[in-house]
């Protein structure tokens, strides 16, 4: 498999992240919110150390994952344009999770369900080309 510049966006968004995470750690409250439920409210937390890896990790394992890397020699891997979709999309994510723990208390699940339908769009023409 050949990678492209676009599988490189894909990476660095989801490292960036990680990396603006880890800046904003001292700021962070000792046990984030991780999960929200429909009405917004948190319902779930975790370490801040862990809260602020977790996403990233997970983005780069699907990335490897849909990219054909994860598990190796996948016959037709997703197009590197759904790589950064996917990327991008986490790292929205994760944002709006660490705006939520730094004060800004916008209803997450809100905010994160039209991407959850781009998203989805994106999977499904992904497996029409």
């Amino acid at each position: 498999m050949r990678y492209s510049r676009l599988d490189a966006l894909s990476v660095a968004l989801l490292v960036g992240a990680a990396v603006a995470g880890v800046a904003l750690l001292p700021s962070l409250p000792d046990r984030m919110a991780v999960r929200f439920g429909t009405g917004g409210a948190p319902n779930e937390y975790m370490a801040a150390p862990l809260a602020v890896a977790l996403v990233p990790v997970v983005g780069l394992l699907a990335l490897g994952a849909v990219r054909g890397v994860l598990p190796p020699g996948r016959d037709v891997p997703a197009p590197a344009w759904f790589g950064v979709a996917l990327a991008a999309f986490l790292t929205y994510v994760h944002g709006l999770v660490i705006a939520w723990n730094l004060g800004i208390k916008l209803n997450v699940t809100l905010f994160v369900l039209p991407g959850v339908a781009v998203i989805v769009g994106l999977a499904f023409l992904s497996g029409r080309e």
